[in-house]
């Protein structure tokens, strides 16, 4: 019998960042529910750090728990429910990368690496984001355009030049903390799956996280499918 591993990769904005809107959000966010789960995933995986897998089906049986403004409640557990799947899936791991690191790495982009700040900044003032005025399936759209994913990944590999004034190579280290996490992440669900022949997996996880995931499960034989590729014009 031949394998057939697919993944669908969810990119999600953080619900707790936009509290106001996402209460408001509720109806879309059935509709959102009801287009993901025509996609049938076997299991579904989030981002909620691995070691607490236990801790999160606890969450997931508890109750419904609404007033959590969060998109693993709101949007991966309702999805599970309406899939009538018995449990989630633990895939996040936070890794070594620190606020540290990240610090120095955009003092130094801002004294001396102006190309990939201007870079940064095109990419900030372009975020989609969650609009009272926009319906929460067409965010996602934009959040999960092609395009603005591929510009992701440029921004992430100009880091690999990036030095400080004593000449350390800090754009390499982060890059290689944050290989380092999506590894990890892609060895999660890869060990999730590897009891049965056929698997469907839908990861919900922030959306600068897919264009590495997306070459790592391809390269593995995965088939990656964007669900919001056909919305795109």
């Amino acid at each position: 019998m031949s394998l057939k591993k697919e993944i669908i990769l969810v990119g999600t904005f953080h619900f707790e960042q936009e509290p106001e809107l996402i209460k408001d959000k509720a109806s879309e966010i059935g509709d959102l529910v009801e287009y993901l789960s025509d996609y049938k995933p076997i299991k579904i995986a989030l981002e909620w750090d691995r070691s607490k897998n236990d801790e999160l089906n606890e969450e997931y049986k508890a109750s419904n728990k609404d007033g959590v403004i969060d998109e693993v409640y709101r949007l991966g557990f309702k999805l599970a429910r309406t899939m009538q799947h018995e449990e989630v899936y633990a895939v996040n791991w936070t890794g070594n990368l620190t606020e540290e690191d990240m610090i120095n790495l955009h003092n130094s982009i801002q004294s001396s690496y102006p190309e990939i700040q201007k870079i940064m900044n095109s990419l900030s003032e372009r975020s989609p984001g969650i609009s009272s005025t926009t319906n929460l399936i067409n965010s996602y759209t934009s959040l999960n355009n092609t395009g603005y994913l591929k510009d992701i990944e440029n921004m992430y590999l100009s880091f690999v030049e990036v030095q400080n004034d004593k000449g350390e190579m800090i754009g390499l280290n982060v890059l290689k903390k944050w290989f380092e996490r999506e590894l990890m992440i892609f060895k999660n669900i890869i060990d999730n799956s590897v009891e049965q022949f056929n698997q469907r997996v839908l990861l919900i996880i922030g959306n600068d996280h897919l264009w590495m995931l997306k070459k790592l499960f391809e390269g593995n034989g995965w088939n990656v499918i964007n669900p919001f590729e056909t919305k795109m014009d």
